[in-house]
């Protein structure tokens, strides 16, 4: 029994999983499907800020060398994508990379859509481009909007296959870059190092204590780039996002400290580790991975932002299918996956936050309060290798009695997680229109609702990776039937059966 002491309050939420979200690339957001997807994610989770690769990509054209060898600069294609995120109120935050072809030292490229990944030629060059794009935003968007802004100095640098240019030359490069912006307005927040894992950052901070700010990456699957297997770790399973971020908010101290990318991707081994196609990104296993993430990692972070709003998304090539493992809150057809719901779930955590006890391995409860309404969100995260095992309970409101409605909604396979319904029709890469509105039909969380005391335990089964969200509300207001109190409504109700007899029709 999970009991909820609406009088024992906890430190409240900090929301650090609502400051972010990720689209693939810049010229993505010139998309219509894209920028729909994102506003229908920021529809159901204000989002605070929006990051992305590609701005500096040659499919942006935002520089171009001139015949006599001199740079010429074009913000068209960006100040569209810009536009985009800032009527969604989405802050901009800028990940400057990657080296346009006009400034390469290099040809190595990496992602389907071919981002280089070589240093500059010339550093002053870079510092340049880098110079002029702040120069276009403030005369744009004026200096107050993009000092509230942040700018990322390139991206997984720490990764050969993202940055040939090793640990010094990053450093260049980070220096060219905040000289640039300072060379524009000295208040503009730079910081870094965007690393996979938490690499390179304890250096960092060393060499550049002065930066506006810290980020890095951490994944689930993240565990096995050190492990064989789970067994290996010296983390209890299903805590080392938690664990490395501990470790490492330790060398960051008071600084700003981001999780620019997360998600629920997760393996059983090394072995299993797939970027690429990984049904832990798109079944039942991303519903209570996404919420155990977020919850553990809230009091330990600034911001988090979740890798990405959409499978539309072409890193390995667009996706056509309805579940590709890509790492979308929504399919390319616009179907919300379990770890949607999961943030949905979370963003109905209002009010101040409930005491709840510590109810051991995988499974876990959140709860708040605001004013009468009492919201408990409770899940049970089971890792891909672990043994897996239902969980039945209840939970009920304690010191506090009389009437109330109760809504309890549940995501689980075929009910908030259409992937599974999707693998028993086959995978088909090309559904048919019945198939789709099955698919959409599976995609709904499980909804139930009933009348009864404020007391009385409500039961719940969930079983591995299910999440689900509990309502307590007061009783509501008995319908009122239009105008049903009106003397007038009712002599014109009783006048439509008053119809004058047809003696046609009355003599057959």
């Amino acid at each position: 029994m999970i009991d909820l002491k609406v009088h024992t309050l906890a430190p409240p939420f900090r929301r650090s999983w609502e400051y972010g979200i990720c689209v693939g690339r810049a010229y993505e957001l010139l998309r219509a499907d894209v920028q729909e997807h994102l506003a229908r994610v920021c529809a159901a989770v204000p989002f605070q800020a929006c990051r992305f690769h590609g701005l500096f990509h040659d499919d942006m054209q935002v520089v171009v060398r001139h015949t006599d060898g001199s740079l010429r600069f074009q913000w068209g294609h960006v100040g569209k994508v810009f536009d985009a995120m800032l009527r969604l109120g989405l802050k901009p935050f800028v990940e400057l990379n990657p080296m346009p072809r006009a400034l390469a030292s290099g040809d190595q490229t990496f992602f389907f859509w071919r981002k280089n990944v070589t240093p500059p030629k010339d550093y002053g060059e870079w510092s340049l481009l880098v110079e002029n794009f702040a120069r276009w935003a403030i005369a744009r968007y004026g200096s107050e909007e993009v000092r509230s802004w942040r700018f990322e100095v390139w991206n997984e640098a720490n990764l050969n296959a993202f940055w040939t240019g090793g640990w010094e030359g990053y450093l260049k490069l980070f220096d060219a870059s905040r000289e640039g912006l300072h060379r524009v307005d000295a208040r503009l927040s730079v910081g870094g190092p965007a690393s996979a894992e938490g690499g390179w950052l304890p250096e960092f901070i060393e060499a550049r204590p002065e930066t506006g700010f810290v980020s890095t990456h951490v994944y689930p699957m993240n565990e096995f780039a050190s492990v064989r297997h789970r067994n290996e770790s010296p983390y209890h399973p299903g805590t080392y996002v938690r664990e490395r971020l501990k470790r490492l908010r330790e060398h960051v101290g008071d600084r700003p400290f981001f999780l620019t990318e997360w998600n629920a991707l997760d393996a059983r081994s090394a072995d299993e580790v797939d970027w690429l196609d990984n049904p832990t990104i798109d079944g039942i296993s991303s519903a209570a991975t996404t919420v155990r993430v977020a919850l553990d990692t809230d009091p330990l972070m600034d911001g988090l932002f979740w890798w990405v709003a959409s499978d539309v998304f072409e890193e390995a090539g667009m996706p056509q299918s309805p579940f590709s493992g890509t790492y979308g809150l929504l399919t390319v057809d616009g179907l919300p996956k379990p770890s949607f719901h999961a943030f949905r779930f979370l963003r109905r955590l209002q009010g101040e936050r409930l005491a709840v006890p510590d109810l051991g391995f995988g499974r876990g409860a959140a709860a708040t309060v605001d004013g009468e309404l009492v919201t408990a969100l409770v899940w049970n995260h089971v890792p891909p290798d672990q043994p897996w095992s239902d969980w039945s309970d209840l939970i009920r409101l304690v010191h506090r009695t009389g009437p109330v409605s109760v809504t309890k909604l549940q995501v689980k396979p075929g009910a908030g997680s259409a992937f599974e319904v999707w693998e028993a029709m086959g995978r088909p890469q090309n559904p048919t229109p019945v198939q789709l509105d099955a698919l959409r039909a599976a995609s709904a969380p499980q909804a139930e609702a009933w009348q009864g005391q404020a007391d009385e335990p409500v039961p719940f089964t969930l079983r591995p990776n299910e999440i689900a969200l509990v309502e307590w509300a007061p009783p509501p207001q008995p319908q009122i039937f239009k105008d049903s109190l009106s003397a007038e409504s009712a002599t014109w109700n009783a006048g439509l059966t008053d119809v004058p007899s047809d003696p046609a029709i009355s003599g057959v």
